[in-house]
């Protein structure tokens, strides 16, 4: 399964913005800085509700929409969650990054590709394809060198598909055009999130390129793909 960037890291090379002071918090903060915190430290359910908080606020907001999904699909196979959560937060992943994957997320597309990738069904690997190709074509993450689509799960994708799955893969992908993310009515529990959340979270993808960005994890950062998608 893809891995999650770096939260911090992410701050960082988005919008040249501090981590802020080190040692952990007992409550779970709030704002996209805590959020991505908890992120990373693996604390995914307490991330989840301030990550849909910020990810109301629509366009802009697209990495936040990104790690709800994110988030939201660790949940879902994490042994800790109730069974009967389970397919929720499945649902509620894959909708949160297909929306983000959909503004032009590249994170968002690339765990797209690898998560349909895992399902194994014909039509998943078709979806998997699309994402990979779509990713691949975003321009944004080769801009700074950047691959987070794991080399091994996109030759499997290819090996898997015949020449029928990838050519409506492909063509899909070719007309794939940014939907950008709405503005949703924001609840009263969310206030001290947006607040604290609004400057991080939306100048990351505003001035540094709201359709493109975020860090990878260690290991990545690989010029292309194999070719196949």
């Amino acid at each position: 399964m893809y891995r999650a960037f770096s939260g911090f890291a992410a701050l960082f090379f988005l919008a040249g913005c501090a981590s802020g002071p080190g040692g952990e918090d007992q409550r779970p903060p709030s704002g996209f800085n805590g959020a991505a915190r908890l992120v990373d430290q693996g604390r995914y359910g307490d991330a989840l509700p301030i990550l849909r908080c910020i990810a109301k606020q629509g366009e802009g907001f697209e990495i936040a929409q990104y790690l709800a999904g994110h988030s939201a699909l660790a949940l879902s196979h994490d042994d800790t969650t109730p069974a009967i959560l389970r397919d929720e937060m499945r649902v509620e992943g894959f909708d949160r990054l297909l929306a983000a994957g959909n503004a032009g997320w590249p994170a968002a597309q690339a765990e797209l590709a690898e998560a349909f990738a895992a399902i194994g069904t014909t039509e998943a690997l078709v979806e998997a394809a699309y994402w990979a190709s779509i990713y691949r074509s975003n321009l944004r993450e080769r801009t700074y060198g950047l691959d987070r689509l794991d080399a091994t799960v996109e030759a499997d994708i290819v090996a898997q598909l015949d020449a029928d799955g990838l050519a409506a893969a492909r063509g899909r992908s070719g007309e794939f055009a940014i939907t950008p993310l709405p503005r949703e009515t924001m609840t009263p529990e969310c206030a001290p999130h947006v607040r604290s959340g609004r400057n991080n979270a939306s100048d990351g993808g505003q001035r540094r390129g709201r359709r493109g960005g975020g860090n990878r994890p260690q290991g990545g950062g690989r010029a292309g793909g194999p070719g196949g998608l």
